[in-house]
């Protein structure tokens, strides 16, 4: 058994304005084959839940221009850097670099807890079993990571 999918046609010929959900602009139609997992023309990516912001590389990066995109928090930053320059200098440097400092520290522990939260929420989410109906009608104890997911192109 087999179906045919039209594609959307809403404004323009596109099914929104971005360009990404449509595939580059040109919608085309599709065939889903229900039951015959080989005839698939696409591999789908595999169905897990995945709600964290950052990974390894850019948790740093990412929490420090998440804070420094603010006026005030670059404005602060900009204010401890100036007093490196003798002539511009009005204090202690610590008086400057210990509050920046702080209030940095706490928001990135605070984003790490939260990130540790969100990874161990999906690894629970992804780990359930959940019952999967097959071609010829049985039912089938399957986990949340080997359903598999249907693409929007």
């Amino acid at each position: 058994m087999h179906m045919a999918i039209a594609p959307i046609q809403k404004q323009g010929g596109r099914c929104c304005n971005c360009l990404r959900c449509c595939g580059r602009g040109d919608p085309r139609p599709r065939t889903v084959w229900l039951g015959h997992p080989e005839k698939r023309e696409q591999r789908y990516p595999r169905n897990v839940i995945n709600n964290q912001k950052y990974n390894f590389f850019t948790f740093l990066p990412g929490v420090l221009f998440n804070q420094f995109k603010y006026f005030f928090n670059l404005y602060f930053l900009f204010l401890a850097c100036s007093q490196f320059v003798p002539e511009m200098r009005l204090g202690a440097l610590y008086t400057y670099w210990v509050p920046l400092g702080f209030v940095l520290a706490v928001t990135i522990i605070r984003e790490a807890v939260e990130e540790i939260r969100c990874y161990m929420r999906d690894k629970e989410v992804n780990s359930q079993i959940y019952s999967k109906l097959t071609a010829r009608g049985q039912l089938f104890g399957s986990d949340f990571q080997h359903l598999l997911a249907v693409s929007c192109s």
